[in-house]
């Protein structure tokens, strides 16, 4: 009985917590991107998807995980020297938040919010580009991957948590979207 119970125990820790892992690519982008800005212009990140998504099979994602919101994270970099680069930060009342909702502090934390009129999960920010410089900006603070981002639902706590891996058009081969600012 007791090797029976040893063998049940569940020590995967995201069967645990509920948690389910999908690849929906080109959920988040960088609007009009382009490797030369001027100082003023925002740099927009925006995401937009349908609550019905399609990963082989069709799914709800708002009634699978009753989440009205997702997040992801990245961070945007002035680079000081050759080798050393240095998070840029603003204050939360700097950001241009169109849709969804944006936090910053060592990253940006964004928020797809739900509207229940279009069934999409939405967000639109831009981040001002205040002085001269070349920067990087990058989506693998919370992802295994360089190239993709990772959307977590902030799911009521007895529903599915769903991570939504998906793949970012525009980055280089180490996952940073480079640009100056003249």
């Amino acid at each position: 009985a007791v090797a029976f119970l040893v063998s049940n125990c569940d020590t995967n820790d995201d069967g645990f917590y509920n948690n389910v892992f999908v690849d929906v690519p080109n959920l988040v982008s960088i609007e009009s991107p382009t490797t030369t800005y001027t100082v003023g212009q925002k740099l927009y990140v925006s995401s937009q998807f349908p609550r019905i998504l399609n990963d082989g099979a069709l799914i709800d994602i708002f009634q699978t995980t009753g989440a009205n919101e997702f997040v992801f994270s990245y961070v945007i970099e002035k680079q000081i020297n050759a080798t050393v680069w240095e998070v840029v930060t603003l204050n939360d009342s700097q950001l241009d938040i169109v849709k969804g909702d944006a936090q910053n502090g060592s990253f940006v934390y964004a928020i797809c919010q739900y509207n229940a009129v279009t069934g999409l999960y939405e967000y639109r920010v831009g981040f001002p580009l205040l002085s001269t410089g070349t920067y990087r900006m990058s989506f693998g603070y919370n992802s295994d991957s360089p190239d993709t981002v990772e959307l977590r639902s902030l799911s009521p706590a007895t529903r599915l948590i769903l991570n939504i891996n998906s793949l970012i058009t525009g980055l280089d081969a180490n996952g940073y979207y480079n640009f100056t600012v003249n």
